[in-house]
């Protein structure tokens, strides 16, 4: 025990208190006062709290992080640089304690009997009578102490603290910890001229900033903490570089350019292994043609596969156990669709099922840092937050301390740390009024606004209404709404994820996706009653995102089998059938009054083609560049409306004309907007808006 001043300090229980209250300080100041109050009215140099705080292996920035730590311990204490009571700075040596110190040590006194045998087989038996009541005193009180200790820990364990790891206004995820816990790398995507890889010293002030890219994404640590990995998104495929932890220049040391299907809204994560050897990525092996987990060595870019996938499933998202012995990673049914929880030994063998939900998942895993349980996001019971399952089996648990709208688990090996990415967002339907195809009539105006997702609106045929996918009702359903967006109405309540919604061209019905199990199916809904009922498209396939041809008699849709490029079928209605269209790839297929049928090249393509209704030649219609979804277009009698986005420009909507192949820009977006849908009169135009979007990494202090 140390006091000064009003003070005490206890550097065995981690308590700083001022006349008996507790006062609240982070772990790094406190160690820095400690090492102070041991040595009153001496230099401490800012080398020994370097190593006191970070060790001589640790590649930081030093003289960031202990100005910060030390302001934080003034903070704490009330002092100040200009007239220090207690801390005095010696400027490039270090720091001085220079209040009174009192120390109050503990003793042990053992009292001898006077009276005792004084002669030496006596004085040893005595003695060893006397050492075996002390050790049998000490060995009671310790188990005693230790049972208390078991008892009241469980009963009040130290409460957890949730805190904003930066403070930062851009929008950041993707958090990842130092191996010493002390740092914690992430990434930033908005705004674009601040997109990049950064690190933060936990309780420091300012991130450092790694790259300068929107293209990188999802950091990893070296288990050295000298340098930090991430995943640079290519034209075709990914790479995975290496920058020191300082800053620097990054070198390759991975790159796939197989360019398979990529999972909607799941980006490549992969994991570095705790002896440093290896990489957990996600790559087609040569014995399977679909993608699975595989070792890459770092010495000599052997590839080794270790997990072996039913042919109409994939292998994603690999995360290393913290003793290395075992991978977490995702077994999906295809592209963005349902995603399970599964481990499986480093040497390979039959991997274990955890989580048997069939539900979309998340990117990434942490594991708790004892390696019993798996940490992972889910939408499971609604929202999409983080759960908890253990390695041994069992059902999963809701994440203490972590509200809804959570994903990007991180969790740090020491220090009792938690990250994660926290997010809410407003996002509203607006309308843009039409002169004509080519000219605007006037500004948008707000239509409909919600506090959950709203998505891919759709015309009736008569223009009085939309129907669209939202999940302002905790899961993902089918809402209609008028067209001046009063009156909004759930559809479904299949308690599921349900979406891409299409009415048919008599008014009758709505087609949409829905996933009751493993695989997505065409579902049909009457618009004035009933419960939606399947479609018979193709069995144990993924079957997606229908639309009605203009007759009534087809019903076109995608699908795929797990790995396999996902095509453009259809399907007669009633009677059922399906006969496949597209050979080189296809999605999002909306039929048009010349005989043709408009599509997506694939989920992300920047490529609009078309095919004849009845099958022939597949014909490229638009390329452009940043288009990146099938959700981007909505196609006109004379041409294609399109949202896209070009490198350091606004959002924009263009339109690009059949008739003289040219693309015109009507609209600079203020902020992100997609899913255009064009009313059937052609005078307007909904899309949707993020109008307000707040996304930050959370810190979770005393995570058990």
């Amino acid at each position: 025990m140390y006091s000064f001043g009003a003070f005490q300090l206890d550097s065995r229980s981690h308590e700083l208190r001022r006349a008996g209250m507790r006062i609240k300080i982070q772990d790094q100041p406190f160690l820095i006062l400690v090492k102070l109050v041991e040595r009153p009215g001496q230099l401490v140099t800012r080398e020994e709290l370097r190593s006191a705080l970070w060790g001589k292996d640790t590649f930081v920035d030093f003289d960031t992080g202990l100005n910060t730590a030390v302001k934080r311990l003034r903070e704490a204490l009330g002092d100040s640089v200009e007239a220090p009571r207690f801390i005095e700075t010696l400027p490039k040596l270090g720091y001085r304690f220079v209040a009174a110190v009192q120390v109050a040590p503990q003793r042990l006194a053992v009292s001898e009997d006077s009276t005792q045998d004084k002669t030496p087989k006596a004085r040893s038996a005595a003695d060893w009578r006397r050492g075996a009541l002390v050790a049998g005193l000490l060995l009671s009180g310790a188990a005693i102490l230790v049972l208390y200790l078991r008892w009241h820990g469980a009963a009040h364990p130290p409460a957890l603290e949730v805190v904003p790891l930066t403070g930062m206004a851009e929008t950041e995820d993707y958090p990842a910890f130092s191996p010493d816990g002390n740092h914690v790398a992430f990434t930033v995507s908005e705004p674009a001229d601040r997109a990049g890889v950064y690190i933060m010293l936990v309780g420091g002030e300012k991130p450092l900033r790694l790259t300068t890219s929107l293209r990188d994404c999802c950091p990893v640590w070296s288990p050295d903490g000298g340098t930090v990995a991430f995943v640079r998104l290519e034209q075709i495929g990914y790479t995975i570089y290496a920058v020191p932890a300082l800053g620097g220049t990054p070198k390759v040391l991975y790159s796939n350019r197989t360019g398979f299907p990529g999972h909607v809204g799941m980006l490549p994560a992969f994991s570095w292994s705790p002896d440093g050897a290896h990489l957990a990525v996600n790559a087609i092996s040569k014995k399977l043609p679909q993608p699975v987990i595989t070792l890459i060595s770092l010495a000599d870019a052997s590839a080794l596969p270790i997990t072996s996938p039913p042919r109409d499933s994939s292998d994603w998202s690999p995360a290393f156990s913290p003793d290395g012995k075992s991978v977490a990673f995702f077994r999906s049914s295809g592209p963005g669709l349902v995603e399970d929880v599964y481990t499986v030994p480093v040497t390979g063998g039959e991997a274990k099922r955890l989580t048997f939900d069939n539900r979309q998942g998340g990117s990434r895993f942490a594991w708790t840092p004892d390696g019993r349980e798996v940490i992972f996001v889910s939408g499971r019971a609604g929202l999409w937050t983080l759960w908890r399952v253990p390695t041994s089996g069992g059902s999963p648990q809701r994440l203490e301390g972590v509200g809804s709208s959570a994903w990007s688990p991180a969790a740090a090996l020491t220090g009792h740390r938690f990250a994660y990415t926290s997010g809410s967002m407003r996002v509203s339907f607006w309308s843009l009024p039409l002169v004509d195809a080519k000219h605007l009539a006037g500004p948008p105006k707000l239509l409909l606004s919600s506090k959950g997702g709203l998505g891919l609106p759709y015309f009736s045929p008569d223009g009085k209404k939309v129907a669209f996918e939202s999940s302002q009702s905790g899961y993902d359903e089918i809402w209609t709404a008028n067209s001046d967006g009063s009156d909004p109405t759930q559809f479904t309540f299949l308690k599921g994820e349900t979406g891409t919604p299409h009415w048919s061209f008599d008014g009758r019905s709505i087609a949409f996706d829905y996933r009751p199990a493993g695989r997505s199916e065409i579902y049909l809904a009457d618009v004035s009653g009933g419960p939606p009922q399947l479609f018979q498209t193709n069995p144990g396939a993924n079957n997606i995102v229908p639309s009605w041809s203009r007759d009534g008699h087809w019903l076109y849709f995608a699908s795929s089998r797990a790995y396999e490029a996902v095509q453009i079928w259809k399907a007669h209605y009633p009677q059922g059938g399906a006969i496949q269209l597209t050979h080189l790839g296809g999605t999002f297929p909306v039929e048009s009054a010349d005989g043709y049928l408009y599509y997506s090249k694939s989920f992300r393509s920047d490529e609009i083609w078309k095919i004849p209704v009845n099958g022939g030649p597949e014909t490229l219609v638009l390329k452009t560049a940043d288009l990146n979804c099938f959700c981007n277009w909505a196609l006109a009698p004379a041409g294609i409306y399109f949202i896209a986005q070009k490198s350091g420009e606004p959002r924009t909507l263009f339109f690009y004309d059949f008739a003289n192949k040219t693309t015109i820009e009507l609209l600079h977006f203020e902020k992100y907007a997609i899913n255009p849908a064009l009313a059937p009169d052609g005078r307007s135009l909904i899309f949707n808006q993020t109008d307000q979007r707040e996304q930050s990494i959370m810190l979770i202090n005393h995570f058990q």
